[in-house]
């Protein structure tokens, strides 16, 4: 969970860069959109999965890992979906932290609608 953490995170990062760099008004706006909902995701997974089981200790500087940034957000999108999909059939997992990760990937699929229209 820690590292769809580190996923989510870099994906905001990512997109936030796109936002920066692009002179277009409408693909600005788009970005700022494919942000949207991932600082709510990260601290539900937080609180949820980690700080209810006094895990608290696991939160790190790495948090953002420069390292998964990319600048294709098609491609992060696919990768977090992918991600998600493998937790899901996590057997560890409970019932709140399965339906999260379905929440969460709900909503990548739309993000990854929308971050097919900046190519």
């Amino acid at each position: 969970m820690y590292t769809l953490m580190q996923h989510l995170v870099a994906f905001k990062y990512a997109s936030k860069i796109n936002h920066w760099s692009t002179d277009s008004y409408s693909e600005h706006l788009l970005y700022d959109r494919l942000t949207q909902d991932i600082d709510t995701f990260v601290d539900d997974i937080a609180e949820s999965h980690f700080m209810s089981q006094n895990k608290k200790d696991i939160f790190k500087p790495d948090l953002l890992n420069a390292k998964l940034i990319n600048k294709n957000l098609v491609k992060m999108c696919e990768t977090i979906i992918e991600y998600l999909e493998k937790l899901q059939n996590d057997n560890d997992l409970n019932e709140g932290d399965l339906s999260l990760l379905g929440d969460i990937e709900s909503a990548f699929l739309g993000k990854l609608a929308l971050a097919k229209l900046t190519k």
